[in-house]
């Protein structure tokens, strides 16, 4: 008696099918659309939002970025915050000359919250 004789050897894969290197098996035109505001800053806008309301609805770039250093876990990085503030739901309504921890003068904008955006999440809720 063989071995072979009674084990059963699985089908081969079916050629048709999708497989790529993010292991997904839906045909391209099959996949849902990827969601829109998902994104890993979202936590970042909100307090940003937060300390420009305690600011008085302004703050240039500089005091954001010691605020949210000194008051989230791991913080942000300087480009990666002008970045948010860039794509966010804020608008930059003027610039000023602010000094940096190091002494170093330089131009900083300042930003608020667009009213549009807010307007618009007011109607949703």
């Amino acid at each position: 008696m063989h071995i072979a004789s009674w084990v059963q050897i699985p089908p081969p894969p079916l050629i048709f099918e999708v497989i790529n290197m993010n292991n997904r098996r839906l045909k391209l035109h099959e996949r849902p659309a990827p969601a829109v505001g998902n994104n890993k800053h979202k936590k970042f806008i909100q307090w940003i939002a937060e300390y420009l309301s305690m600011a008085g609805g302004q703050a240039n770039t500089l005091d954001i970025y010691y605020w949210l250093n000194d008051n989230t876990k791991h913080g942000l990085q300087i480009n990666a915050l002008v970045n948010v503030l860039s794509k966010g739901p804020f608008e930059a309504v003027g610039e000023e000359s602010a000094h940096s921890g190091l002494g170093v003068k330089r131009i900083v904008k300042i930003w608020q919250v667009k009213v549009d955006k807010v307007e618009e999440r007011s109607e949703k809720a």
